[in-house]
């Protein structure tokens, strides 16, 4: 009986090691396929001699035996400038053979890419495949890039008046200063993509001449994706911003997008008698990790334009001189990619000194808000310190929206005082919807508001868009006028 068990156990052991090697036996049916996490990978626009980043997917053996993958190729090798990794390894000339996967099992493969020089100024459609042969099956992921030429500086002063054309981008590592008493025009349609913690210094002058239909643009340079519907446009802090430096540089922006920094315009200026100029119109602000427009004692005029999202608020005014006219300022920072949430500066500050208790240093501020809307997510979004009793401190706030508490004062006239439940914009959040958007709706509290006095001047009677205000012969408050449905 004894001996009977141990020859059953014997056979039930053999059985199970016969089974298992055969579960190891690699298959040759032809109706064993892979199967991949995605067909094809399609790279945003990708700078010649940079590189992207790196994108990938999965190949897996959904079968129940092994597979041998006979070659794993780029169609046309480096050719277009496509490079993967299989599993681990570099495949010498972009194939590998003879690649094993077991039953259930699976393998990664990671794709970047470098553009050669394109010597054309628009973008060039790159196109390539990675196919997989497997028991005489041939299946592709398919490739796709957009290689663009760019023009680089890095750490470059410009020591002459010098003019950028809008032919191909421009790709700033580190800094792109502007000399004292030189001057940098930017022509329309320009784009300047900033790597990270790179800043344009203005110690001289800037012109950027941006025009409706060809906006000038500041950003970050990556183009990827953080997730498949989220641009890496959406994340604040990818670079510095643009640094005023100089006690007599004349700045002036026109049609000019910039988002995704850190501050927007950061103008430092410790001379008391001089004050660089600083002319901003139909510009956007938007999405920046410390604040929009942090300014010490310069003369700074802003119109048309739209300031929004700026984690330690909008506008920091120390000293100087400020008008403000069919502003949006708007903050409702949370870049919830990034999992970071505003702090509690409110949107604007203006302060007489740098508020240092010890060692106060007088900065006379004057600041004039008209047809403006003020708001954003906190309750109260001005904040005004008069911290020097005896250093001039001046501001008027007329025909303006305020997410404030009540001021009192002969210099605050025809105001709406604001509640956070009050419905303005068409989008102040990120939603299935889209992104951020700051244009009133039409039954927006800022319809029919403004003082239509102001909005006839010429500086003013087009939108941030160029749509007429005076369209309805009421002009409405803010960067944007309703247009109609």
């Amino acid at each position: 009986m004894k001996n009977g068990f141990l020859i059953l156990l014997l056979i039930a052991a053999c059985s199970f090691m016969i089974n298992s090697c055969s579960d190891e036996v690699i298959s040759s049916n032809p109706n064993y396929k892979l199967s991949f996490s995605k067909d094809s990978l399609s790279f945003d626009t990708v700078f010649s001699t940079i590189g992207s980043t790196t994108s990938g997917f999965v190949i897996y053996n959904r079968n129940s035996k092994p597979v041998s993958i006979s070659s794993i190729t780029l169609a046309n090798g480096a050719a277009t400038g496509f490079h993967m990794v299989v599993d681990g390894t570099i495949p010498a000339n972009n194939q590998l053979s003879n690649v094993e996967i077991r039953a259930h099992d699976s393998l990664y493969v990671f794709v970047s890419v470098i553009v050669n020089p394109t010597r054309q100024d628009n973008p060039l459609l790159l196109k390539d495949s990675i196919i997989c042969i497997t028991n005489g099956n041939r299946q592709s992921i398919q490739l796709q890039a957009y290689g663009q030429d760019v023009e680089i500086f890095r750490s470059k002063t410009i020591h002459n008046d010098t003019t950028l054309s809008a032919s191909k981008p421009y790709l700033i590592y580190d800094y792109l200063a502007i000399d004292k008493d030189k001057t940098l025009t930017i022509k329309p349609g320009s784009t300047l993509y900033f790597h990270k913690n790179a800043s344009l210094k203005i110690a001289g002058n800037l012109k950027a001449e941006g025009e409706q239909k060809a906006r000038i643009l500041f950003r970050g340079d990556r183009l990827d994706k953080l997730f498949d519907n989220v641009p890496y446009n959406y994340l604040s802090g990818q670079w510095n911003g643009i640094q005023v430096l100089g006690a007599q540089s004349s700045v002036s922006l026109d049609y000019v997008t910039m988002n995704s920094g850190k501050t927007a315009i950061h103008i430092t200026n410790p001379s008391a008698t001089l004050s660089p100029s600083v002319v901003i119109n139909h510009t956007k602000i938007q999405n920046f990790d410390s604040c929009g427009i942090a300014s010490h004692n310069a003369n700074l005029t802003l119109w048309n334009s739209e300031i929004s999202n700026c984690r330690s608020g909008c506008l920091i005014l120390m000293g100087g001189n400020y008008a403000f006219v069919h502003n949006t300022i708007a903050n409702y920072y949370n870049d919830i990619y990034a999992g970071k949430r505003r702090d509690a500066t409110p949107s604007v500050m203006l302060l007489n000194s740098n508020n240092d208790k010890h060692a106060p240093v007088p900065a006379p501020v004057s600041a004039q808000f008209i047809n403006c809307v003020i708001t954003g997510s906190m309750p109260n979004e001005i904040m005004i310190s008069d911290t020097t009793r005896n250093t001039p401190l001046k501001y008027s706030f007329d025909h303006c929206y305020l997410m404030s508490n009540p001021m009192h004062s002969s210099f605050i006239k025809n105001v709406l005082w604001g509640n956070t439940r009050d419905q303005l914009f068409v989008r102040s959040t990120i939603n299935k919807d889209g992104y951020y958007d700051f244009r009133a709706t039409e039954e927006s509290l800022l319809r029919k508001k403004a003082d239509i006095q102001i909005s006839r001047l010429p500086a003013f009677c087009f939108d941030m868009n160029d749509i007429y205000r005076l369209w309805e012969n009421a002009p409405d408050i803010g960067a944007y006028q309703w247009q109609g449905k």
